[in-house]
């Protein structure tokens, strides 16, 4: 497969990720928690997920939805850049109690729902 394709269909994927997170981030209050960057994060992880055990169970999916939703549009809405920089703004400013609950949410958080929707859809698959 050409670069180009592929970066051509990265950068798309990308960009409908990224412009999905800011319209829920635009609409969720963020004014106490980072809501908006968990829910995202937690959905990605559940997209690509769902994609990793799609790859695994497909002999020959088309060339394209791997780069375009894995690597683009998971890779795009996902965030683990504003996770570090709202944790390193909770330590800054002395809520080491908020930054841990955050760290505890997003990283066992996401775990877990990998676990359970690769659990989920193997059996799904199984059927």
């Amino acid at each position: 497969m050409k670069l180009s394709k592929s970066l051509g269909v990265i950068a798309v994927g990308g960009m409908v990720g990224s412009l999905v997170r800011w319209a829920i981030a635009g609409a969720m209050d963020e004014s106490s928690f980072p809501w908006s960057t968990l829910l995202v994060n937690y959905l990605g992880a559940i997209l690509l997920a769902l994609i990793i055990v799609y790859a695994e169970e497909h002999s020959a999916p088309k060339w394209w939805w791997q780069p375009l939703l894995g690597t683009g549009f998971c890779g795009g809405f996902t965030t683990y850049s504003a996770f570090a920089v709202e944790v390193d703004s909770y330590l800054n400013t002395g809520q080491s109690g908020k930054a841990l609950a955050y760290i505890v949410a997003s990283l066992a958080g996401t775990y877990l729902l990998v676990v359970v929707t690769v659990t989920t859809a193997r059996k799904r698959v199984a059927k």
